[in-house]
Formats: C-alpha cells, sequence, structure tokens
C-alpha cells in the first residue's frame, strides 16, 4: 500500500488543452473552481445505489456556490436537470458544449486538472481525478466498491488526493451530504 504514494499522479495532460481551461476559468466569477458529477454506474443496480439526483446535493451546491465557480463534470445529456436547478435554486453550474468525457477524454482530463476540488459520487470522474492529482472528495454508497476498503476516509489508491464519504445506512445520503458541505472551506 506504501507503494502507491510513489506513483502519483500517474496521468498527465495536454498542456494546451489545460491552459484553454484555465483561462475559462479565469474569467468566472471566483477564483476557485468545484467540479462536481452525480450519477453513474454501468449497471442498473450501481447506478441505483449510487447516483443521486442534482436537486440533492443542493447543501454541497449552497456551500460550494458562497465562494466558488462549480463546473459540471457529469457526462451524458443533463441540460435540462442543471437549467430546472438553476431555475429553482439560482445556483449556476457552468457548463460547455466541448466537455463531453463521452466523445473526447483529453479535453476532459485537462477540465479536472484544472479544478481546484471534484466532489462525485463513485464513477469514472474520481478515478481521472486521483489519477490526475486534483482534491477529491468521493461521495460513496453504503455497499461500495471493494477498491475503497472500509474503515477508511483516504483512498490508498490515490493517497493525499482523495477524502472518502461513506453512508452510514443503505441509500441514505442526507448524513454524506452534510459532511461534504461541511468540508467545503
Amino acid at each position: 500500500i506504501k507503494d502507491f504514494d510513489k506513483h502519483q499522479p500517474y496521468l498527465k495532460v495536454d498542456d494546451t488543452l489545460l491552459i484553454k481551461w484555465q483561462g475559462r476559468f479565469k474569467q468566472l466569477p471566483h477564483k476557485l473552481n468545484i467540479g462536481i458529477s452525480w450519477a453513474g454506474g454501468a449497471k442498473a443496480e450501481h447506478k441505483r445505489d449510487r447516483s443521486l439526483i442534482l436537486e440533492k446535493m443542493f447543501p454541497i451546491l449552497t456551500k460550494a456556490n458562497q465562494n466558488a465557480n462549480i463546473i459540471n463534470l457529469q457526462y451524458g445529456n443533463h441540460k435540462e436537470e442543471i437549467q430546472t436547478f438553476k431555475d429553482q435554486t439560482g445556483i449556476i453550474i457552468h457548463d460547455w458544449e466541448d466537455a463531453d468525457p463521452l466523445k473526447d477524454l483529453d479535453n476532459f482530463a485537462a477540465q479536472i486538472k484544472a479544478l481546484d476540488l471534484v466532489i462525485s459520487i463513485d464513477n469514472s470522474t474520481v478515478h481521472f481525478a486521483g489519477a490526475l492529482g486534483t482534491k477529491t472528495y468521493v461521495m460513496l454508497p453504503f455497499n461500495q466498491d471493494w477498491r475503497w476498503a472500509e474503515d477508511r476516509n483516504d483512498s490508498y489508491w490515490y493517497p493525499n488526493i482523495m477524502t472518502l464519504f461513506r453512508q452510514s445506512q443503505d441509500g441514505e445520503w442526507d448524513e454524506v451530504i452534510q459532511n461534504v458541505a461541511n468540508s467545503i472551506q
């Protein structure tokens, strides 16, 4: 397990793409940039256990919105959900047409590397963030994947980068969400 620390981060990004994302983020109102993702899992049972609806993240996004730009990292088409959330809460989640990880992983990696923090459920986004060395808060379901081990609030796969927030009861996200919100500086 100690050997994992020697190999971090292990992915590199295209410098041109990184500069592009850093430039975009500098045009936003806040200095800090937090990327979010709330759904994932290829199998229906995994998707059900680890995914949220965006409005469930309201306490996190309310806290983040005070001094950070919120950036959409969710893959797939969620424009309507993001717009509805903005209409209901006034919280803007910044999204770009060319930021689709299903079409361009190099661009997605550069976007993540340009962020200050990623907050996500257990999906591929957290593995990209960890491999790139971007600080990450991972929200785990009660029956989490074996790779996250048990009784740890960090990840031996991505040491000093990730903080794990675990459900204490199956299907109960409120405590996890509040703990993540309380951890945002």
